[in-house]
């Protein structure tokens, strides 16, 4: 079972990071929230840095799942938190990631305070299990609630009208690119050409600025 690494950042996407640990590759996912704060703390390396992290891991292994998930933390307590959620009946391994979008210590504040509507709209969770949350780890997630929250990296709002980027990432993904990818293209070419009108217009000013980089 795994659970700590530390190596290079080799590639990653909205979701994952791929570490470089002894010669080997580790697709590592992390909650939404996780992924801001490990950002914020890559960043100050500067472009093109390959900066050495750590992760905490949770090693998970279902009967049909043939490829163990690796979902990560960067800090111990996170995945502590992490690990009361996967004790509510029905919450597993990535419906509780898919769910950690706020720092821990909101997450566990709203547990504490019993606070059903903030809880129910975070991804996946609705009002049953937010009730079923609250039911079995409030007065267990106190000194969750007591964490200082992370330092995250704000996402760039996408300024395009939403139908254009839509269809251009459609496109993209359709061609071949990984989603976060496709997405990082259209960030990119709307930053160069903020007077983009529509989906041609992106589209082409993402092959220019690729082939510019190429």
């Amino acid at each position: 079972m795994i659970g700590y690494l530390r190596g290079k950042v080799i590639d990653q996407d909205e979701q994952s990071v791929i570490l470089e640990v002894g010669g080997v590759g580790y697709e590592v996912m992390l909650p939404a929230i996780e992924m801001k704060a490990l950002r914020a703390r890559l960043h100050p390396n500067g472009a093109g840095a390959l900066p050495e992290i750590a992760l905490y891991i949770h090693y998970h292994v279902a009967e049909r799942q043939p490829v163990p998930l690796l979902i990560g933390f960067n800090e111990r307590q996170a995945r502590a938190f992490y690990r009361l959620l996967l004790t509510v009946a029905e919450v597993g391994p990535a419906l509780a990631a898919k769910a950690m979008t706020i720092p821990v210590c909101d997450f566990a504040g709203a547990i504490e305070r019993k606070d059903v509507r903030a809880l129910s709209s975070l991804p996946g969770i609705g009002r049953r299990k937010a009730d079923q949350i609250i039911a079995t780890l409030h007065g267990k997630v106190i000194e969750f609630a007591l964490m200082p929250a992370p330092e995250v990296e704000e996402a760039l709002p996408l300024e395009a009208p939403p139908d254009y980027a839509a269809d251009a990432l459609d496109v993209l993904v359709s061609v071949g690119h990984r989603p976060a990818e496709a997405q990082r293209m259209i960030e990119a070419a709307l930053k160069r050409n903020p007077e983009i009108a529509n989906t041609q217009a992106l589209l082409q000013e993402i092959w220019t600025g690729e082939q510019a980089a190429s």
